[in-house]
């Protein structure tokens, strides 16, 4: 990788863990994230071993430089320009005396400092990087000024127009479950031949399951709607990661053209594909509601979402998604005889959050008689609910002594 000549570069804001010694514990680069705004940025880098760095800026042009001592890289970095101010673009290299250099081109002038700190069972390595309020020492391209902050929006909308989730506040250390009542609002979902509304039952399928997870000691549920609300589904998703949610749960009523259809699926995210076509005209069906009663387009991304740089933890948090939803899909087998005995994929766009365990549940075909019929009673209600939370209490015993994977 070429960073242009060093010398006569001026490199400040020097950074390390320990001394540079040959032989420093081996460590791998494992997930890494953008957090902040523009006057204080923070790149976050998760390691499996507490490596020695070193952080320090050059100039003409501007660049944060991240060298990692001993250190591999266990996936790949997402490479190029980036439109996240102050920062323009990432690279990074490995060396032949086993450093790993990533470097952050910068649209002016920072301070950078880096903390390793331990996070659960790995290290994270956050670099904070702040406008010295210099300008640009070697950028074709001045940035553009930055704007001032916004006045408060009122705390029922959203930047998009629509209502924002109302929740409370999690408390600290709990293991935190964001439940998702499938549509809301003018997006009533599917409907069953009765009149029944996909968004009323789900709602109290939702409303069941926190219920039952806030009674379990050390575990806290949050719904991103209580009320027959519109929210967009990338504000869902927002919602989970502003709680720093363990994890994400999408609860939805299938329907078919065909009444006879029946039984409950379970679904996680997929990128390279749907598992089934009948997983893949799911997904566009759900997804489709975002742009036909959404305010934006499925091309923009959240902030949340364009922040994730590097998703090396991503294969963990797939295996991690794919386990919660086989125990809850097993637990469902219990209640309602499975579509399918397997849990499916697809590209949904609720379920992309790469940090966070997520899966959507079909909990029955609203579209057949005897399962609208059972669906609009509580007592079905509560057999549903209590069947999702053995499946998220049987992964929160399996990953509690592992920590929280947010950061």
């Amino acid at each position: 990788m070429k960073l242009g000549a060093l010398a006569g570069a001026i490199a400040s804001g020097v950074t390390a863990q320990g001394a540079f010694a040959a032989n420093a514990r081996a460590g791998r680069l494992t997930g890494a994230n953008l957090s902040g705004g523009t006057d204080n940025l923070t790149f976050s880098l998760q390691l499996d071993e507490p490596v020695d760095f070193k952080v320090f800026t050059l100039d003409a042009p501007d660049r944060v430089v991240i060298d990692l001592i001993n250190t591999s890289m266990a996936g790949k970095l997402k490479q190029g320009a980036h439109d996240r101010a102050p920062l323009k673009g990432i690279r990074y290299a490995a060396r032949e005396d086993g450093r790993l250099r990533v470097v952050l081109d910068m649209q002016e002038q920072v301070s950078a400092k880096g903390s390793m700190k331990a996070s659960g069972s790995g290290n994270t390595l956050s670099v904070t990087m702040k406008p010295t309020g210099k300008g640009s020492t070697g950028s074709a391209n001045k940035p553009e000024p930055r704007k001032k902050p916004a006045g408060k929006q009122s705390p029922t909308k959203s930047s998009s127009g629509s209502e924002k989730p109302v929740t409370s506040e999690p408390s600290r250390g709990k293991f935190i479950v964001v439940i998702d009542p499938g549509h809301g609002g003018k997006d009533p979902g599917a409907i069953g031949p009765s009149g029944t509304r996909e968004k009323d039952v789900v709602l109290q399928v939702a409303r069941k399951l926190k219920s039952r997870i806030d009674k379990e000691k050390g575990m806290q549920a949050i719904l991103t709607r209580d009320s027959d609300k519109f929210i967009p589904l990338r504000d869902r998703m927002d919602l989970a990661h502003k709680h720093k949610a363990d994890l994400f749960i999408s609860v939805h009523a299938d329907a078919n053209p065909s009444s006879r259809v029946s039984g409950s699926s379970v679904y996680i995210l997929s990128e390279n594909g749907a598992s089934s076509e009948a997983a893949r005209l799911l997904a566009e069906s759900e997804n489709s509601y975002e742009v036909r009663f959404g305010n934006r387009s499925l091309s923009n991304t959240s902030s949340k979402v364009a922040s994730i740089l590097l998703d090396l933890s991503q294969n963990a948090m797939m295996d991690r998604s794919l386990n919660l939803a086989k125990g809850v899909l097993g637990e469902l087998t219990k209640v309602n005889n499975p579509l399918r005995r397997r849990v499916e994929s697809a590209r949904f766009v609720v379920l992309r959050s790469p940090d966070i365990p997520s899966m959507l549940v079909e909990t029955a075909f609203i579209s057949n008689p005897t399962e609208e019929k059972r669906l609009r009673t509580a007592d079905y209600q509560q057999k549903l609910a209590s069947a999702m939370f053995q499946g998220v209490k049987r992964y929160q015993l399996a990953y509690a002594d592992e920590g929280r994977m947010n950061t």
